[in-house]
């Protein structure tokens, strides 16, 4: 099976190679440089030359405040480039892997999500991924889609990165105690996408939408918690840092919900893949930025 990555570079598609690396799993992942997501041209050229098994989509556009100040760019990465990869897809045969978001939810569930569960995306960057994902199912019936919780990763703008980083700021910062979410380490996720990978190379066809996070759901406040314990053990933190808020759910200006855990069951019943522990990637993550 040959697997094309758009987005290898990335938080995840970077983990993803690392785990192929170690299969037997032929791949080819172009750097930005090579191939724009945004350049119809350069798709095309490489769906040419590659002809690839399966695609997977690592690439797109994450930052929610910021897409609330471009709404074009954001679409033109979630929603138009995806539409023009499902159409190619569909066009060569190939399967298409989708990573999609928590953020198509509004958080107004009590409970964690599933697939079957409405969706109501509160912001710009949620309207994209979810028109995105419409896109795939009606341009290439032969998809995954895998909408996965908090990613955290040693990337410069994610979660784990900021909350390090105003950890050795000696000003208190602020944190939600009521925004809830599954932290998912990148490379936990490529342990997910490589899974389904394998099982989808011995002929497996269980086209359709999927959840994945880290077990154990947690509050946004807990987590900082957390890392700020991680981080104590190498670095020198104030142990009361942590400036818990409650966020108001009825906030109309808020690009972001406040549940945003996922239900996991689908993925363990279809492909027997257990959920890990957020944890154990973490204390593995923040071991990376000091020794």
């Amino acid at each position: 099976m040959k697997i094309l990555i758009i987005g290898g570079s990335g938080q995840t598609g970077s983990r993803l190679q690392q785990r192929l690396d170690d299969s037997s799993l032929e791949y080819f992942a172009p750097s930005r440089e090579l191939l724009d997501l945004t350049d119809s041209r350069q798709l095309q050229e490489v769906f040419d030359s590659y002809r690839p098994d399966i695609l997977v989509n690592a690439a797109g556009y994450r930052n929610a405040d910021q897409a609330e100040t471009e709404p074009s760019r954001c679409f033109a990465l979630n929603r138009d480039a995806v539409a023009e990869l499902a159409t190619l897809c569909s066009q060569y045969g190939s399967i298409l892997f989708q990573i999609s978001s928590y953020m198509v939810f509004d958080g107004k569930k009590n409970d964690a999500y599933t697939e079957k569960d409405a969706v109501n995306p509160l912001g710009v960057l949620g309207g994209s991924y979810w028109q995105g994902e419409q896109q795939i199912r009606e341009r290439c019936p032969r998809h995954i889609i895998l909408r996965v919780g908090w990613m955290i990763s040693e990337r410069k703008f994610e979660l784990l990165r900021n909350i390090i980083d105003q950890l050795k700021n000696p000003s208190p910062f602020n944190v939600l105690g009521n925004r809830y979410g599954n932290p998912t380490p990148a490379d936990d996720a490529a342990r997910v996408i490589t899974a389904v990978i394998q099982q989808l190379d011995c002929g497996a066809e269980p086209w359709g939408t999927y959840h994945y996070g880290g077990v154990n759901a947690v509050s946004e406040s807990e987590l900082a918690r957390t890392i700020l314990r991680e981080v104590a053990e190498y670095d020198e933190v104030a142990t009361d840092q942590l400036n818990v808020l409650t966020a108001a759910v009825d906030d109309e200006s808020r690009k972001f919900p406040l549940n945003s855990r996922l239900d996991s069951t689908r993925l363990l019943h279809t492909f027997g893949i257990h959920a890990n522990d957020w944890t154990v990637g973490l204390s593995r993550l923040i071991k990376s930025f000091y020794v």
